[in-house]
């Protein structure tokens, strides 16, 4: 009686489980590398966006002393503050608030972040998207004689909140620049919700909204 050649055929199964265990772990360190990738790309995007806003910010808020307009002349009368930070917020453009790397890998967001992470990250790129729209607003009314405005729709949420709908202009345009300021003070010292991916950056960020008035 003939008797069957293991050897070979055991060499040929591990072969194979070992090639399949090699494919699982290429697979497997691919799918992690994914993750990585994807959770880097939208916070370099987040820690952009807030190093931006924060330049932003700092040159709206410079004290009277320090605010030099190089394109029109300072007003001789004392401006109230929430005019001057209006007028700086206006004069002062309005950096390009990217959403690119979000939008792109919503899909994959929930395979390389947490439930909290994506919450987090969405109320990062809707307050941004605030700011554009209080800065939008400003620019749009900038100029305008408040007796002509009064019926401009109010761009602050605690305004529109509160049923104020026949506040003056005057109060309109102090509630979005309190809208704007808050906002902004917020993002700033909320910092990058996906993790600390630029200590330095960070740091920056913190002490910017520290020195906020």
């Amino acid at each position: 009686m003939n008797q069957i050649a293991w050897g070979p055929i055991v060499g040929v199964i591990v072969g194979f489980l070992l090639s399949q265990m090699a494919g699982l772990v290429s697979w497997f360190l691919s799918i992690r590398r994914e993750k990585k990738l994807i959770r880097l790309l939208v916070s370099l995007e987040i820690d952009q966006n807030l190093a931006l806003l924060g330049d932003y910010w700092h040159n709206v808020s410079l004290p009277p002393d320090d605010d030099e307009d190089d394109e029109e002349e300072k007003p001789k009368e004392k401006e109230h503050e929430s005019d001057r930070l209006a007028r700086r917020a206006v004069l002062i453009p309005l950096p390009v608030l990217s959403d690119t790397a979000f939008t792109s890998q919503l899909g994959a967001l929930p395979k390389a972040l947490k439930e909290t992470e994506i919450r987090a990250a969405w109320r990062i790129y809707e307050e941004l998207a605030q700011v554009r729209a209080l800065h939008a607003w400003l620019v749009h009314v900038a100029g305008t004689p408040a007796s002509s405005a009064d019926s401009f729709p109010s761009a602050s949420r605690a305004i529109r909140s509160e049923g104020l709908l026949s506040a003056t202009f005057v109060t309109k345009k102090a509630g979005a620049i309190f809208d704007l300021k808050k906002t902004i003070q917020l993002l700033l010292s909320g910092g990058n919700p996906l993790g600390r991916s630029n200590p330095a950056v960070q740091g920056t960020l913190r002490d910017k909204a520290a020195q906020r008035p």
